[in-house]
């Protein structure tokens, strides 16, 4: 349907040239309606829709009264310099009436040169627009054609009257194009931004069933794999996971990642909306905050296997052999022998987890279920026959299942003394049958390996065993809870007879206030919205004041009206000297270094005749800010015209040019660029480029068919048929794709390799401020600080506000870095080259870091449910733990420092300070044993803040991990200072530079140390 609707607007406008009032109305304007149509995008969701319309109209207003403007400046400049010899009568040596009732005159340099400079002001002031809020390139690039056709004919004019009568042509003819798009989007086949959300929906909780699918897949897999084995490396550079369950585990939850990002970006269009339908905007939000909630744990899920991999690399263990069925026996030597004892009990412990694994699955599984039948958002199966195939057991989507529900999941949670059962009968722990119950006074045989102490290999090597076994009972069990808390949500929903009648859902005025002030403010995020020619990979995040309000070394705070005034003053430097400035000034010249044909003597009439305008409005229209994006977008748009004339060719030769075949085979070719633009995303320019192509070249021929060679050439421009108008077009085409292009390395090319630097430092910046306000929520959740959660000003619903944001601006801030790095392939490189790996690496810590980060949040969040729940002897044993963790000292001020030093040091391309060391992590399992050795003792391993504390120092290990990578990462990157003095005598070679005269306490024993 969306085909059809993309296709059926563009052939509409070709169609009505064939109506004669019509045709001779625009005259040669005609051929900019059917861009209109096509720039529009009627395929959009209509809140999406009407949100670009409205901004699209605007902007062209505000184009044609500054063209207005620019025209009055014109003609007075030319009045005034050979003064008034009556309107210009559009004949030898002009370039012919472009519109009813505006002939043009013979040259006037005063006239030209003004209007050249009114061009320059107008595509400077639409590049630094374009440049500083992406989400306005479509409304930029509608203004920047108009402005360009406007400017080219308007230093002919010799009378205001025939400049007002071409403008306002012009701006019907931008409107009427916007008009037949408006009314193809909103009646036929109408598509809601509610509809398109719900459908998203549907897709998320199906993909979130297939992730549980496949996690449990690999689960069973770990009953006869090792998995401890090496990966492979792909062509790309990238390690997928060795064994093919673990690979289509990663894939279903990037999907599941992509399809919460494209949800996330639908959802303001949808709660904007005024619809008929049955939820509101904020019961829609509430189901995408708790799918959120559930989606997060199945993300961590998918990290067991680098788990495994971690593991493999602490201990050092030969990756490249698998010793799935190697015997005890046959270990080489004590290394191999205890992974090979390793890999057995993790196959026998999968064996005995096998039931309850797959039991808490088919329960998720059944739970989703019941979510998509109770938000209507799948039909019922048909009820078979067998009535008593079930029994009394309810099914998804009745009124009972919930209650059932949530007695499955109780029974998994009590599953979890069966798997401490078996953990400690593989490692010869005899446990009582009562153990459980009453830990605290019953009596066990301790094995060796417990005797020798916490601190001894064996015992830590089995603890970190017990906690992953923990983890991934913790995440099942995560998830169940928070798919539950869904399921009432929906249920009362359905309860309180929202789902049961359609009704006007209007948004309210204060997110209405809220959506038109984020207009004309640059502190929302945005990631596509409404920006259309960004080939899916715009991101824009507003960072926060301390990233931008930086304190100025070379002066004071103002003190007075005239200091406040002077600081007002010097923003105007700042924004000349501000990156979207620049990119506006780039963008201005290359255009007027095609304009300015138009605005000489000697070639102004050459230039309208042979549409050399077209090259000019490329190269407006399609600058790009980098170097190594223009290339890529040079190479695609070259493609996309060369396949739209050919295409062109086809639609008109197959029927020999007759009109009516011609429309009809126009309406199946632009199917073509229809299907890109909605299939591709990333290739949005091809599918736009190609069917502008396609409509201006037969959009042409049929309109010079209908009012004839003559009327068509009264504008200046030059007749010529199919076979050689296509080719014209798509060279003129190719030389403003090319200009451009070469204005973004002249006079000195603005690289991805910058932009990639400061982006990263931003991703540094982001992850320093998560983690901060992770840890002092870990820390207030651990004490029992954070006030009354439904009160918006107690520091719970504060930092969990600020967690969420942060996290989220953090992810597009990566997911933009990853879309960057596809940009590199395109950029020519002068010099050393661009240290891509290095910095691939550092995205995926930066990643691994964010997401290890915000499993430690999710973990410490049961604390918070066992106050709420949890029975008399698990508060006692929560509340010593409560009272040991207050007196752990923990800190993080570190961290958050040591990434702040990090982003400050990439931002500027400056060294990182000498002597800088990851701090320890949260050791907290030692700090605890040293102060009560049996808070974590065997005996308390079933209470179920165990598995919480468990999840917890597993990140925070791993986060340390990804930590010291990152640290050497940048090192290798920007360098580390360094002020040793090196006396080395050349006519010595057995001396090396790095050696040095004096140790120093700071040192290590095996390192250079250096005289500081």
């Amino acid at each position: 349907m969306s085909l059809f609707k993309g296709s059926l607007a563009p052939t509409i406008s070709l169609a009505l040239f064939q109506w004669t009032a019509f045709a001779y109305y625009f005259t040669t304007l005609g051929y900019l309606i059917i861009i209109m149509v096509i720039l529009a995008v009627g395929t959009m969701p209509r809140a999406k829709f009407l949100q670009t319309m409205l901004i699209n109209v605007l902007f062209t207003c505000l184009g044609a009264a500054i063209t207005l403007l620019a025209l009055y400046c014109s003609v007075k400049a030319r009045v005034n310099s050979v003064g008034y010899h009556g309107p210009g009568t559009g004949g030898p040596g002009t370039s012919g009436t472009p519109s009813n009732g505006a002939a043009t005159a013979t040259y006037n340099s005063s006239g030209s040169a003004v209007a050249g400079v009114w061009l320059f002001v107008q595509i400077y002031i639409i590049s630094v627009i374009r440049g500083k809020k992406p989400q306005y390139t479509i409304p930029c690039i509608l203004w920047a054609v108009f402005a360009n056709v406007a400017m080219t004919y308007g230093p002919q004019f010799s009378t205001m009257a025939q400049a007002e009568a071409f403008t306002k042509q012009l701006l019907v003819a931008f409107l009427t194009g916007f008009g037949i798009a408006a009314v193809v989007s909103l009646l036929v086949f109408p598509l809601t931004s509610r509809q398109v959300v719900f459908k998203s929906m549907a897709t998320y909780i199906t993909s979130l069933q297939g992730a549980v699918r496949a996690n449990l897949k690999y689960l069973h897999s770990l009953e006869d794999s090792d998995m401890f084995a090496a990966q492979r490396t792909n062509t790309a550079g990238e390690k997928p996971p060795r064994s093919k369950e673990a690979q289509e585990f990663k894939e279903k939850v990037q999907g599941l990642a992509a399809l919460h990002a494209k949800l996330g970006a639908d959802l303001p269009f949808a709660k904007r909306e005024i619809a008929m339908g049955k939820l509101g905007p904020d019961d829609i939000q509430e189901c995408y905050r708790q799918f959120r909630l559930v989606m997060v744990p199945t993300l961590s899920l998918s990290s067991l296997s680098d788990i495994f991999e971690r593991v493999a690399e602490d201990r050092g263990w030969d990756r490249s052999v698998n010793l799935a069925s190697t015997s005890l026996d046959e270990a080489p030597n004590d290394q191999e022998k205890i992974r090979i004892e390793a890999i057995n009990e993790w196959h026998e412990l999968m064996s005995k987890l096998r039931e309850p694994f797959d039991m808490v699955s088919k329960t998720i599984d059944d739970g989703l279920q019941h979510v998509l039948l109770t938000l209507q958002l799948i039909k019922p199966a048909k009820k078979g026959s067998d009535v008593e195939a079930n029994g009394n057991v309810p099914q998804p989507g009745e009124k009972a299942f919930t209650t059932y529900f949530e007695s499955k999941y109780r029974e998994f949670g009590e599953s979890k003394k069966t798997m401490l059962r078996g953990w400690c009968h593989i490692h010869d722990i005899d446990l009582p049958e009562d153990f459980f119950e009453n830990g605290d006074h019953a009596d066990f045989d301790a094995p060796k390996w417990m005797q020798e102490g916490i601190l001894s290999e064996p015992h830590r090597r089995l603890r970190r065993q017990l906690f992953l076994c923990l983890y991934i009972e913790f995440l099942l069990m995560t998830m169940s809870k928070r798919l539950h808390k869904l399921m009432i949500t929906v249920d009362n929903f359905r309860d309180s007879g929202k789902l049961s009648k359609t009704r006007l859902v209007v948004p309210g005025y204060k997110r209405l206030r809220k959506w038109f002030l984020a207009l004309f403010h640059d502190n929302e995020d945005a990631h596509g919205e409404g920006d259309i020619q960004t080939d899916g990979h715009n991101t824009q995040v507003h960072l926060g004041d301390a990233y931008k309000k930086k304190k100025d070394p070379e002066h004071l705070p103002p003190q007075n009206t005239w200091e406040h005034f002077g600081n007002q003053f010097r923003k105007i430097a700042h924004f000349f000297r501000s990156p979207a400035s620049s990119f506006g000034f780039r963008v201005a010249c290359a255009t007027l270094s095609i304009g300015v044909i138009s605005f000489l003597k000697d070639t102004q009439v050459f230039f309208t005749k042979e549409r050399l305008f077209w090259a000019q409005i490329m190269v407006s229209i399609s600058m790009s800010p980098t170097a190594g994006q223009g290339l890529r977008n040079v190479i695609l748009r070259v493609l996309a015209n060369f396949g739209a004339l050919i295409a062109a060719w086809i639609a008109w030769y197959i029927v020999d040019g007759q009109t009516a075949g011609v429309i009809v085979f126009f309406f199946i070719v632009i199917h073509g660029g229809v299907y890109i633009l909605l299939k591709y995303p990333q290739y949005t320019t091809v599918g736009l480029v190609s069917q502008v192509t396609v409509g201006l070249i037969i959009g042409y021929e049929l309109q010079v068919r209908k009012v004839g060679v003559q009327i068509a050439t009264s504008n200046g421009q030059e007749y010529y048929p199919i076979y050689e108008l296509g080719p014209i077009r798509v060279a003129t085409c190719c030389a403003g794709f090319f200009v451009a292009w070469v204005w973004t390395i002249f006079p000195y090319p603005i690289s991805e390799h910058s932009q990639i630097r400061k982006n990263l430092a931003s991703a540094l910046y982001l992850l320093a401020n998560y983690y901060s306000v992770t840890h002092e929520t870990v820390r207030l959740r651990l004490r029992d600080e954070l006030g009354d959660m439904s009160s918006k000003d107690s520091p719970g619903r504060k930092l969990e506000k600020s967690r969420n944001k942060i996290f989220s601006k953090a992810n597009l801030t990566i997911q933009g870095l990853r879309a960057q790095s596809a940009f590199l392939k395109f950029d020519i490189p002068v010099g050393g080259q661009f240290p891509r790996k290095q910095y691939q690496d550092l995205v995926t810590q930066l990643q691994s870091i964010l997401n290890f980060m915000s499993l430690v949040s999710v973990a410490s969040y049961s604390f918070t449910e066992l106050r709420e729940e949890g029975t008399q002897d698990s508060l006692r044993w929560l509340h010593d733990f409560q009272r040991l963790v207050g007196e752990a000292h923990m800190t993080s001020e570190q961290v958050t420092t040591l990434l702040s030093l990090m982003s400050a040091a990439v931002s500027g391309g400056q060294a990182l300070p000498p002597y800088l060391r990851v701090p320890e992590p949260w050791l907290l399992a030692s700090k605890l044993d040293s102060v009560d050795k049996d808070i974590l003792s065997i005996r308390h391993i079933a209470e179920p803040g165990y598995a919480s504390f468990a999840v917890v120092q597993i990140g925070t290990k791993f986060i340390h991990d990804d930590l010291r990578k990152l640290v050497a990462g940048v090192k290798e990157l920007v360098g580390e200072l360094d002020f040793s003095y090196h006396i080395v005598s050349t006519t010595d070679p057995t001396r090396e530079a790095d050696e040095t005269l004096v140790y120093t306490r700071t040192n290590t024993v095996d390192s250079r140390v250096k005289l500081d």
